[in-house]
């Protein structure tokens, strides 16, 4: 039984971390997590605007939003990395 378990000097030896290992961030700050309540019918459309993800469909949303005088709501837009 002992045979088949690896040892201990391979399990450390495979993943963890790493410098430069992982996704890289898709924004330059950090996310923060919140709970939304919305209508049915928001997050169908909110999940089509974002290809599939609800949260990019809101972020989207929110970038691309103007103000009634036309002026973008939330300052300048961010260039996609």
């Amino acid at each position: 039984m002992m045979e088949s378990m690896p040892n201990e000097a391979s399990r450390r030896a495979r993943g963890g971390w790493r410098p430069g290992a992982g996704r890289p961030p898709a924004y330059r700050e950090p996310l923060v997590r919140k709970t939304v309540t919305l209508p049915i019918s928001y997050v169908e459309q909110l999940t089509v605007f974002g290809a599939g993800n609800l949260s990019d469909g809101i972020r989207l949303l929110a970038e691309y939003a103007y103000t009634a005088t036309g002026t973008h709501w939330l300052g300048s837009l961010r260039a996609d990395p």
